[in-house]
């Protein structure tokens, strides 16, 4: 009876791998196998994954005087000029502990006051001098990462600056000592991020000052512009601008982003299935005859990967019309190659 139940059970795990096999395992060695594919029509959208850094005009505001802080504004919110921020309030112990009561640390604090080298700005009286976005999350480098100081910035000086971002709310009760950060305001109506692409990087052909792109950032996409590119040996640094409301961009200065500069359409061609001819690119397209026909393409643009070509004609430098492929038509995936030849 044990022999019939192992019997059964090794059948049962034999269907599994073999119904496995069938749906996934052969249809892409078939798939990799086909000779030929069919031409469509669609998007083809040219991005880059790059680590960003945020620029922004902000002013960090620091304790006039040492107390305990009342808030009235949360993290966020959008003030307009004399809107009251906080209170500090009373005395605080003579010698306050380590903590202090609040998140960031007295530690942390003394490290923002260094890192800002005496640019906060004391309020007397603790309200907004002009409108913008309240944030209690500093690094002390917002001098650093300021709109006018964008040009002078280089890959190596953001990344060892741009570390910790600390919020230095104080919790209900909790006291602030003078000179200590205890928010700043950032001016929303525009804001930037940098980041830089390597000297070789082909991807640099793709954004020109004062073209559109979409920022995708972690938790939305928003739309900005081209500001400037500047080559730093290298490096090439690319500034981007922005006036569109983002939930978190007064509180972030690193960021992962993916910065989309163009999106093209047309038919799409797998760069493998392009072959160079007499120095023209084209794809072999199959007849009836089921003979294979050179067609001259005109790319408008590739990932790497694959192409967005014209479809039907195009016009070639010396301004003749060319016929080219169309939608629906079978090419040859792997053509042969002139010798020599590059793509």
């Amino acid at each position: 009876m044990k022999r019939i139940k192992r019997v059964v059970i090794a059948l049962y795990l034999l269907a599994v791998v073999s119904l496995y096999f069938m749906l996934f395992v052969v249809p892409d060695v078939m798939g990799a196998l086909k000779k030929t594919s069919v031409l469509e029509y669609g998007n083809l959208t040219i991005s880059d994954e790059v680590t960003g850094y945020i620029a922004r005009e902000e002013t960090v505001y620091i304790a006039d005087r040492s107390g305990k802080v009342v808030y009235y504004v949360g993290e966020g919110a959008k003030v307009r000029r004399d809107a009251k921020i906080l209170d500090i309030t009373g005395g605080v112990p003579q010698q306050p502990d380590d903590e202090g009561g609040s998140g960031a640390g007295r530690a942390a604090y003394a490290r923002l006051m260094a890192n800002m080298s005496g640019s906060g700005v004391a309020l007397e009286y603790n309200a907004a001098p002009f409108g913008g976005v309240i944030s209690y999350f500093v690094d002390g480098y917002e001098k650093l990462f300021s709109p006018e100081n964008i040009a002078n910035l280089n890959k190596a000086a953001a990344e060892r600056a741009a570390g910790e971002v600390e919020n230095i709310t104080r919790h209900e009760g909790d006291f602030a000592l003078q000179g200590e950060p205890i928010y700043k305001i950032v001016d929303n109506s525009s804001w930037y991020i940098v980041f830089w692409l390597d000297k070789e990087s082909k991807s640099i052909v793709n954004y020109k000052t004062g073209a559109n792109v979409s920022i995708g950032l972690p938790d939305a996409s928003v739309k900005g512009v081209v500001a400037d590119i500047i080559d730093q040996g290298g490096h090439w640094m690319v500034t981007l601008s922005s006036d569109r409301y983002y939930e978190a961009f007064a509180r972030l200065r690193r960021t992962e982003a993916i910065i989309t500069s163009t999106e093209y359409s047309g038919i799409i061609v797998e760069n493998a299935s392009i072959a160079i001819r007499d120095g023209q690119p084209g794809v072999y397209v199959r007849r009836r005859s089921g003979d294979y026909e050179f067609m001259p393409i005109s790319i408008k643009n590739s990932d790497g990967v694959e192409s967005v070509v014209e479809s039907s004609t195009f016009v070639s430098s010396d301004g003749k019309t060319v016929n080219t492929v169309n939608v629906y038509e079978e090419i040859l995936r792997y053509p042969p190659q002139e010798e020599g030849a590059q793509q």
